[in-house]
């Protein structure tokens, strides 16, 4: 598993910024301009199908587990600072929502807070 170092956390556009080119194409983000992250198209899929897919939610919990080389062939190599982290409370919530109680409690562990996202003392 390949990690960007301490402080880099979930990336939002992950869950934040679908990008639909003008083919109908999805990706994760508007820096991937060769379509390296495409999701799926929207002739064939809604955006809700290819938006919150298995492969976006594969992607979505390989940042969970620090593994940022997984999560999409563009991520590994981003300047993720662009679309900036998505909250600790957000990925929290979308962990339990989506049934990954595992994963909810490594990242809370890992980044040290609460079931809330806040930071424990």
């Amino acid at each position: 598993m390949a990690t960007h170092g301490d402080d880099r956390r979930p990336c939002s556009g992950l869950w934040d910024t679908p990008m639909v080119y003008v083919n109908g194409d999805v990706t994760t983000c508007c820096l991937d301009q060769h379509l390296e992250n495409n999701l799926g198209n929207l002739t064939k899929k809604s955006l809700q199908e290819i938006w919150h897919g298995p492969t976006n939610h594969g992607w979505r919990l390989k940042q969970v587990h620090d593994d940022y080389d997984g999560s999409g062939p563009y991520c590994g190599r981003c300047n993720w600072r662009s679309a900036g982290a998505m909250p600790h409370d957000q990925v929290l919530v979308y962990l339990r929502r989506t049934n990954e109680p595992e994963a909810a409690a490594r990242y809370a562990e890992r980044w040290n807070v609460d079931e809330q996202g806040k930071p424990r003392d």
